[in-house]
């Protein structure tokens, strides 16, 4: 959690933020979470005292605007199934180095 917590955009849009995308990453999102992933990032835009929120908003907006096919596969299927690690090639393997999430093993 980056926010310093002076303004309740970032701090609380941020936080809110991070729950959803957690749980589409978990493959545990509901119908409607990109939608209101979208609301939050529109309420915190131009409204905190810094850039910070602007940043993050920026980043997600524009994954969604360009894969919003695996955010949407987020509803049913975890990440680790879609994009398993082993597969990477930007980011090599080492299952004693990466923390995988509950259940990736499976």
């Amino acid at each position: 959690h980056e926010s310093c917590g002076k303004c309740t955009p970032c701090r609380e849009g941020s936080w809110w933020l991070v729950q959803t995308l957690h749980n589409l990453e978990q493959g545990k999102g509901h119908e409607g979470d990109i939608e209101k992933i979208l609301d939050l990032c529109d309420n915190v835009t131009m409204k905190s005292f810094c850039t910070l929120a602007d940043g993050f908003v920026a980043n997600i907006t524009s994954s969604i605007k360009y894969f919003r096919d695996e955010f949407e596969a987020g509803y049913h299927t975890p990440a680790w199934e879609l994009f398993p690690y082993e597969k990477s090639v930007y980011f090599p393997y080492e299952r004693e180095r990466i923390a995988v999430s509950e259940g990736a093993d499976q």
